[in-house]
């Protein structure tokens, strides 16, 4: 068995699924995030996004309400996502998981994304800290802070500073996809290419400077069960004996073994050239479109998760692109 700890993004359109992939995960050592935010959405329509959240929230509230769960059934933390504090849906979704808490659902934390100052943390905290949670599971709501755009990244060492000595949070999360959006990159860096180490190395650096926990980013190839081992074995071969957990956003990934044997794993220079980053957001923007099933946010091609942050990256590009050869 694999000393890396694994956590996964589980979607709440279908609750009642989804509590049977927590009970699965869990028997299989697994932690679980139970999304609110981008798997609830439409990114075309924001209207559609409403009704997405709302009916996200009234899902998880009757699958608990239901009573199919045991509390004491579940050995590894269950954390929430919530939407970030600076969105209409942050307030519902905080009452929704205080009661879902109150009921006696064993919710360990909560994720809070696009964290960029520490007063979003004190301000979560100020609304959830009072809370005990079930069966033993610790005395208050975790709080982990999404680190996910460029003032996040920039504040980084401000808000690890800050909690010095109040411990109100334990560890971070990175979300590659919205940090590569929002600070304009493109191609988004793959994790075996140097541009992701350049970026992950020292960020988790400072992180486990502060002896807090660091959450990699979801890994964005559902099939390369390979890649992920070598590239999460990486992660942990160049921070030896600190606490980082792996990402993932399927189950067949989560539960897969490590191999005794690892390939050797090389990290190769991403090509900058024009002519290949637009072919790359060309195939970005119809793999998407094309994996898109259902009108969920995010698109799967037969090798890589599309998040709509990389569909909308492209977009621009090839818009930017256009615009500067016509000038």
């Amino acid at each position: 068995m694999s000393d890396i700890k694994v956590i996964q993004y589980l979607p709440l359109t279908h609750p009642r699924a989804t509590l049977r992939f927590v009970k699965r995960l869990n028997m299989g050592g697994i932690m679980s995030i139970l999304d609110l935010e981008d798997s609830a959405q439409d990114p075309f329509d924001i209207d559609k996004t409403r009704d997405l959240k709302v009916n996200a929230r009234n899902n998880f509230q009757a699958l608990i309400n239901s009573k199919t769960w045991q509390g004491d059934e579940f050995n590894n933390p269950i954390y929430v996502r919530v939407n970030s504090s600076t969105t209409e849906f942050f307030e519902d979704d905080i009452k929704t998981v205080l009661s879902i808490l109150d009921s006696g659902f064993p919710i360990s934390g909560i994720f809070l994304p696009m964290v960029e100052s520490y007063t979003q943390i004190e301000q979560l905290h100020a609304l959830v800290g009072h809370h005990t949670l079930p069966n033993n599971l610790g005395s208050s709501l975790e709080i982990i802070p999404m680190i996910e755009t460029a003032n996040g990244m920039a504040g980084l060492a401000d808000i690890l500073e800050s909690d010095k000595g109040r411990e109100l949070f334990a560890k971070i999360h990175y979300g590659h996809f919205d940090y590569c959006l929002d600070a304009n990159l493109w191609p988004f860096p793959d994790p075996n290419q140097d541009s992701f180490w350049s970026l992950v190395e020292p960020m988790v650096t400072l992180i486990l400077s502060y002896n807090k926990t660091y959450i990699h980013t979801p890994f964005p190839f559902p099939n390369n069960i390979d890649l992920f081992w070598r590239s999460s074995r990486h992660l942990l071969n160049l921070f030896p004996n600190k606490d980082i957990w792996a990402c993932t956003l399927n189950s067949e990934l989560s539960l897969s073994e490590e191999p005794d044997h690892l390939l050797p794993f090389k990290i190769v220079t991403c090509d900058t050239s024009a002519e290949h980053k637009k072919k790359e957001a060309q195939i970005i923007k119809e793999d998407f479109l094309a994996g898109r099933a259902n009108r969920r946010s995010f698109g799967v091609s037969n090798s890589r998760f599309i998040p709509p942050h990389q569909f909308f990256a492209a977009e621009k590009f090839l818009k930017d692109s256009k615009e500067n050869k016509g000038l």
